[in-house]
């Protein structure tokens, strides 16, 4: 009995050590895991996702707090003039186009992007670009969607 009675102890302190060295391999790992978040800018975590230490977009100096764009689609009512050349100043009025910044595009058909104000959610000032003379679109991006009406470029 003895015997069979040291042999039991000496099992149990076996899975004891065991389970020691594997519960601190298993801390070593994450320490490691730890220390390599913090060099890389985004490491994938157990669990699933990617942690980043990398600033926010929302803290980004390229946006502006507070932006209100429109829900509603931009919406041309009237190009001044409607027609022109290559450098000359068309006034876009409409409604829905939020404030200043929430246009992202205003081009004279497909491949004419064109250099552009927006004044406020109703006034875009644009420079016609150069190109092909003829019948175009002159289409404004917004924030949810986008608008045009045929301006000639002569």
């Amino acid at each position: 009995m003895r015997i069979i009675g040291m042999v039991r102890i000496l099992g149990i302190l076996a899975a004891i050590a065991f389970v020691s060295q594997v519960g601190l391999a298993v801390a070593a790992e994450e320490s490691k895991q730890q220390k390599k978040a913090k060099s890389d800018p985004a490491t994938a975590q157990p669990g699933g996702g990617v942690q980043s230490n990398k600033a926010k977009a929302s803290e980004s100096p390229r946006l502006t707090k507070g932006r209100s764009c429109s829900g509603a689609t931009p919406k041309i009512k009237k190009i001044t003039p409607d027609e022109g050349k290559a450098g000359d100043k068309v006034t876009i009025a409409g409604e829905h186009f939020g404030e200043p910044g929430c246009v992202s595009m205003v081009s004279f058909g497909p491949g004419s992007p064109a250099k552009f104000t927006q004044v406020d959610d109703r006034i875009i000032t644009v420079t016609v670009p150069a190109g092909k003379k003829g019948m175009e679109l002159l289409i404004v991006t917004g924030f949810t969607g986008e608008d045009s009406k045929p301006f000639l470029r002569k």
